[in-house]
């Protein structure tokens, strides 16, 4: 009945792929612990890696109205319909967390970042690259962001110059993530640079 033992139960079990005992072990977390707010968020999450949307959605829904500026919890809703593939809907629920957190401060960069992937999921790149770029303003030098960014201005053939180099810093910080070094080897062929393409 320790609440950090518990916490951290939930999440070997999630990392295990058992859901279900990720929620009954999360459930268990008392309510007055300063674990319980976690609890509540990752049970929402293994909801939906159960393939229990609605419950899911629900449950996000009501975190979310307990604690409005708790970026968490926009977050974790934001990512059920990601994974649902209901990116309108991600996109939607992101411009209302960015109305309610205020000013946004540094750790509020994933916001943007999440919310402009749902806005280029929903063709709309208009507004999806001012999100990479705020984020960016937020977060300077974030891998993720500048990959994402890079290669959509390189899928796009636009900006390749610009895009490759935004590229090569999220290589440069991130080496040994596959997804980003396969990026710089896409800029390289979109830029007629074989040799370095198959390199990568």
């Amino acid at each position: 009945d320790n609440d950090l033992a518990l916490a951290t139960l939930g999440s070997v079990a999630e990392k295990l792929g058992e859901s279900q005992i990720a929620i009954d072990t999360y459930s268990k977390v008392p309510a007055n612990s300063p674990f319980r707010r976690l609890a509540e968020l990752q049970m929402g999450l293994n909801l939906a890696d159960l393939d229990r949307f609605d419950e899911a959605v629900d449950h996000l829904k009501a975190a979310i109205a307990s604690d409005e500026t708790d970026t968490r919890a926009w977050l974790s809703l934001g990512g059920v319909y990601a994974a649902k593939e209901d990116f309108a809907a991600a996109a939607s629920l992101f411009d209302e967390a960015v109305s309610k957190i205020g000013e946004p401060e540094a750790e509020d960069w994933t916001l943007f970042y999440r919310r402009g992937i749902a806005y280029e999921r929903t063709k709309q790149w208009d507004k999806a690259e001012p999100n990479f770029r705020k984020a960016l303003e937020l977060y300077p030098d974030q891998p993720l962001v500048l990959n994402y960014l890079g290669y959509s201005w390189v899928d796009m053939n636009r900006n390749l110059e610009e895009g490759l180099e935004m590229i090569r810093k999220a290589v440069e910080l991130r080496p040994q993530d596959g997804y980003i070094v396969d990026s710089l080897g896409w800029a390289y062929y979109r830029l007629g640079r074989y040799d370095e393409a198959v390199e990568e």
